[in-house]
């Protein structure tokens, strides 16, 4: 997680269908940046957000 916040949400972003890429810049913001800082991988992230969307 040395490359930021910014590259974070990117690779989120990669795991996630487009139409959460909207939750990803905004509503979840908050969200993935206290997962960020309490060091959860990107495709962590994306498979929580997957799993309570109903993305499997």
């Amino acid at each position: 997680m040395a490359q930021g916040f910014s590259h974070y949400l990117q690779q989120v972003a990669a795991h996630l269908p487009d139409e959460a890429a909207q939750l990803v810049q905004g509503d979840l913001n908050l969200t993935l940046l206290d997962w960020y800082t309490d060091g959860i991988p990107a495709e962590e992230a994306a498979a929580r957000i997957r799993r309570s969307a109903g993305w499997t």
